[in-house]
């Protein structure tokens, strides 16, 4: 049986799927076409759920670089004892995209689960090449570490997640949290359809993918330069590269089937659970990278967010 859209989700992204056939894809390395291209398909201007609130910090990277930090809360007095918080890193391929796009997602996951939730405004590829993005993410991660009290943190309940490019940096950002001994540890990672590989340079599905080859080689050579690819590229910079995994935080990870990164996501799901590390992963088939921007009413949009809110309040 061939690969092809679900249902629901063809008739619901019609105008898209149709906008974007008859759309030129842009030239192998056009970063600039690309952030139009994404950019467009992303509103920076948000209404939150009456319950929510949110504000911008400004945390100083090591370079003296200000990273802005979308932080979202309900307005509700802090629990006793700290409550979870979960450290947010937007996708866009390494190259597009940022924190303020996600506010309305962020905005309803706040309300559904009573999460805190700091997302990441850090810098992009290839002004900002490895390791600028991950040290401004990690920069935040430990600016967050001595600020749990002003925000009524539990230390040992904060949780990375990330969509895409952001799932790469969640996952790397985990790595680093082990590798220099964060304490308390990370609780958790919730990587979703990330980008986890550089060396994944085909595409299974074809026309049906929204992120193909060309777009993939784009983004990593924007973050790594010219050696993505190459044995030179550490973990950091591409986490499917890790030796080993064991002591990384349990794992969540989801991706649809029509999307370059299934693969590369379920081997590395496969190697949490093979380290017997608390693992659950969701394939979800006739759908492409990005489909819950398109389609947010259908029913599988709907089990694939309810399941993200669950691990979202698990930790």
């Amino acid at each position: 049986m061939s690969l092809q859209y679900d249902v629901e989700f063809a008739k619901e992204a019609a105008p898209v799927l149709q906008h974007l056939a008859q759309t030129p894809k842009p030239a192998l390395h056009d970063v600039a076409t690309r952030r139009l291209m994404l950019g467009a398909m992303t509103n920076e201007q948000f209404s939150l759920p009456n319950d929510v609130e949110h504000v911008v910090h400004s945390v100083a990277a090591l370079d003296g670089h200000t990273v802005p930090v979308y932080h979202f809360r309900k307005k509700l007095p802090p629990r006793e004892g700290g409550e979870p918080a979960i450290v947010h890193i937007h996708g866009g391929g390494y190259i597009a995209l940022s924190a303020a796009g996600c506010a309305t997602p962020h905005g309803e996951s706040v309300s559904q689960t009573g999460v805190q939730i700091f997302s990441i405004d850090y810098r992009l590829a290839p002004e900002n090449s490895y390791p600028v993005p991950l040290d401004d993410c990690w920069a935040v991660l430990q600016w967050i570490h001595s600020k749990v009290k002003q925000f009524s943190i539990n230390p040992a309940r904060i949780a990375v997640m990330g969509e895409s490019a952001g799932g790469g940096l969640a996952a790397a950002l985990t790595l680093l949290a082990r590798d220099r001994v964060l304490s308390p540890p990370l609780a958790k990672q919730i990587l979703v359809y990330p980008m986890l590989d550089d060396r994944t340079n085909s595409n299974h599905a074809g026309a049906l993918a929204f992120w193909d080859e060309n777009d993939n080689i784009t983004g990593w050579t924007a973050y790594l330069g010219p050696k993505a690819g190459s044995d030179a590229i550490v973990p950091y910079a591409a986490p499917a590269r890790v030796d080993k995994v064991e002591g990384l935080p349990p794992l969540y990870l989801d991706c649809p089937q029509l999307d370059i990164f299934v693969h590369e996501g379920m081997k590395y799901a496969c190697r949490f659970v093979a380290a017997n590390i608390p693992t659950e992963c969701h394939i979800y088939p006739g759908l492409p990278h990005g489909f819950e921007a398109l389609a947010s009413d259908i029913d599988v949009t709907k089990r694939v967010i309810e399941n993200r809110y669950k691990a979202m309040s698990s930790f």
